[in-house]
């Protein structure tokens, strides 16, 4: 089977050089992206002319690759069914933020120490493959039990900020009910930011139904999406 032939975009010039050696070891085709975009639809565009395939860091504009993340051009590739995956070696510190924003547009995200042992090269083209192939399945209808999202109850117990952005802590019963989980107020409506608001100020905990992949075995792959207000919960329901 004839390997995709691979974007590379990372605006860092020795990591994507690495990079594109690595990929020709193990049978890729790489295209490295040396130009600068400002739009991440553009960006998306030119790829789908030049690859079949992505692999593409998540900050960007350090060196003036683009003024937007990886996470942000994720959407526009997954839309177009462009295979892609998302690398980072800031998972810490990005993930509850600047990436699970678009997390559902991201079925894989992979670390960057995940990539550094050049002697593992068979270790390192399974994943590749994987992660396309994840990407493939998807495209098609297919969803891993990790990555398929269920209506479930979340209950919201604050709201601070992470990376300078309002997130709401959550606690999701049905993944883990001792696990706090955070992600931006923003990717919730307006009008449930207000009630889950009201209700805190109250002292109240906010309880919301969200979809959810509460099959993700990482915090890290968790993400929400499609919010409802949950109504009040019976004690005598073996809910509350």
């Amino acid at each position: 089977m004839q390997l995709p032939k691979v974007a590379i975009i990372d605006d860092e010039e020795q990591s994507r050089e690495t990079l594109a050696e690595t990929l020709q070891l193990i049978g890729f085709e790489p295209f490295v992206v040396q130009d600068t975009f400002t739009e991440a639809s553009d960006l998306s565009a030119y790829i789908q002319k030049n690859a079949q395939a992505v692999i593409c860091d998540h900050r960007l504009s350090d060196r003036g690759l683009a003024p937007f993340t990886g996470a942000e051009l994720m959407p526009h590739l997954y839309k177009d069914k462009v295979p892609s995956l998302l690398i980072t070696q800031y998972t810490e510190t990005d993930i509850n933020v600047s990436i699970r924003k678009y997390r559902e547009s991201i079925p894989i995200v992979i670390g960057r120490d995940d990539l550094v042992d050049l002697y593992d090269l068979d270790r390192i083209c399974f994943k590749f493959k994987k992660g396309f192939e994840t990407c493939s399945q998807e495209f098609r209808g297919i969803m891993s039990s990790i990555r398929r999202p269920h209506r479930t109850l979340i209950n919201i117990v604050d709201i601070t900020t992470d990376s300078g952005e309002d997130v709401v802590e959550v606690f999701i019963p049905s993944w883990n009910p001792y696990r706090a989980v955070r992600f931006p107020i923003s990717q919730m409506p307006e009008e449930i930011v207000i009630t889950v608001k009201n209700s805190l100020d109250s002292k109240e905990e906010a309880c919301l139904f969200a979809c959810v992949n509460t099959g993700a075995e990482k915090a890290d792959d968790l993400y929400f999406t499609r919010f409802e207000i949950a109504p009040e919960l019976d004690e005598n329901d073996g809910l509350a």
